[in-house]
């Protein structure tokens, strides 16, 4: 893969990163003040950046050849991904229980930015 290639999905992962974060905390809001407007919309842009970090996160690991710090890193964005879901999809819903995938999203998100911004890594 080329340099030029390789900044393109650099821009696309960090950007959708970016856009997923605002995202997320927008509709936890909306599904919290139970206001209904926009909901699809901004859930289907959700999922549009998920495959748009995950397709990205993928091909910048195929780059770097496979390294284990990446990897771990793609499998604890997984797990982030899943906590973000099934955060909203009870909040949305009404229900409770959503203390421990609050945990399992703040420390998700810490590794993965530690992770991310090479934080312990003799790179």
């Amino acid at each position: 893969m080329d340099a030029q290639t390789f900044l393109i999905y650099y821009k696309v992962h960090i950007g959708s990163w970016i856009l997923l974060l605002i995202l997320f905390g927008v509709l936890f809001v909306l599904y919290k003040w139970k206001l209904p407007f926009a909901n699809r919309i901004l859930r289907f842009m959700i999922w549009l950046l998920y495959i748009g970090q995950v397709t990205s996160g993928i091909a910048m690991i195929y780059a770097y050849q496979f390294p284990i710090p990446y990897v771990i890193k793609g499998l604890i964005s997984l797990i982030l991904i899943y906590a973000m879901e099934v955060i909203l999809r009870k909040t949305k819903r009404n229900r409770s229980g959503t203390s421990a995938y609050w945990f399992i999203w703040f420390v998700a998100l810490a590794i993965v930015l530690l992770l991310g911004f090479n934080v312990g890594m003799n790179t």
